[in-house]
């Protein structure tokens, strides 16, 4: 009886050893297969639960960000390009592409490229984010827009324009010989016309001699206006509808009834402002920009040019250009920067 309840016992032991190897085995295959839902991270960083790895729902899907665009190539194919130059109008656009008409063609055949177009915008601001986002390959630019678009963006200066009075202009200030102002002093008190706060020789000049003279327009002047065109400025000093203004010296010029000329008093002139510069990014393409620049700087002396392209009119020449020649107006911004914030 003894032996037969020890043989029970021993029975029902090996039965529990099995149970526990089945088991134990079955914990290790289970184990196994949920291992595989979740692969081993080969980064330093901490495993990421929330990743959907496919086989679990996510409640919106975070879209992947755009792809960068590829660098542009240090060298182009001339013959398939279409050069884009970005402007501010100085005349209706009408007018001015009719002026530019010459100088495009003369690029065109020029540099050998397919096509050469001319983008004008409102404003500098506009241009220098076309030439940000390579929408335009080169960029005509005042000295002012120059000087403060380099400051967020790379660029390059290719050539400045030559005028004729060299390679600087002046603004002048205005006013009617009979309306007793006799200086520039005298504009305390009265009503004063700017261009544009964009332009050197309409305003950032001109408010840089007035500060000399310690005049703030913006505390001192009955009211400041601004007319957006050297010539509206001429004209609102001509109908007395400002009291005195500034505006380029040229523009004294394009006046077709001379006689209105002697009815303006010069109160005075700006310092030499450096002429308009056309400039690219930095990473332009190396051939097109050296190519464009040698194509403007080579105008002088060029048959084509003295003939014009196709259109008959003689084009204007082009000079060398050097960052380095715009420190004056680095430091013309740098002196009435007080003015302009608190204006």
């Amino acid at each position: 009886m003894l032996r037969l309840q020890k043989n029970g016992n021993f029975n029902k032991i090996r039965e529990l050893k099995t149970i526990f190897l089945v088991s134990y085995f079955t914990f290790i295959f289970i184990g196994s297969l949920v291992a595989q839902d979740f692969p081993e991270s080969t980064s330093e960083e901490p495993y990421n639960m929330d990743v959907n790895y496919g086989n679990q729902p996510t409640e919106e899907a975070i879209p992947a960000p755009p792809p960068k665009p590829p660098p542009p190539p240090a060298s182009i194919r001339m013959a398939q390009k279409v050069v884009m130059i970005g402007r501010v109008p100085y005349m209706s656009v009408k007018e001015m592409m009719g002026h530019v008409k010459t100088l495009l063609g003369y690029l065109r055949k020029e540099m050998g490229v397919k096509e050469v177009r001319l983008v004008t915008s409102k404003d500098y601001a506009g241009i220098l984010e076309a030439l940000s986002r390579g929408t335009i390959d080169f960029a005509w630019l005042g000295p002012t827009a120059y000087v403060l678009g380099k400051e967020k963006n790379a660029m390059i200066p290719l050539a400045k324009t030559k005028l004729r009075s060299g390679s600087s202009y002046r603004g002048v200030f205005i006013a009617r010989k009979d309306s007793q102002i006799l200086g520039i002093e005298d504009i305390k008190g009265k009503v004063m016309g700017f261009v544009d706060p964009e332009s050197a020789s309409g305003y950032l000049y001109p408010l840089y001699i007035l500060k000399r003279s310690k005049i703030n327009p913006f505390k001192d002047c009955k009211k400041v206006e601004f007319l957006k065109k050297h010539d509206l400025v001429l004209s609102a000093v001509l109908e007395k509808r400002i009291d005195a203004g500034v505006c380029l010296e040229d523009t004294l010029g394009t006046l077709k009834d001379k006689t209105l000329l002697e009815q303006i008093m010069i109160l005075g002139k700006t310092d030499p402002v450096p002429s308009d510069v056309i400039a690219c990014r930095e990473d332009c393409p190396l051939n097109l920009r050296e190519k464009f620049k040698e194509t403007l700087l080579k105008i002088k002396g060029n048959p084509q040019s003295e003939k014009g392209a196709g259109a008959g009119e003689k084009l204007s020449e082009f000079l060398p250009v050097s960052d380095e020649e715009f420190n004056s107006v680095r430091d013309v911004l740098r002196a009435i920067g007080d003015i302009i914030q608190k204006k």
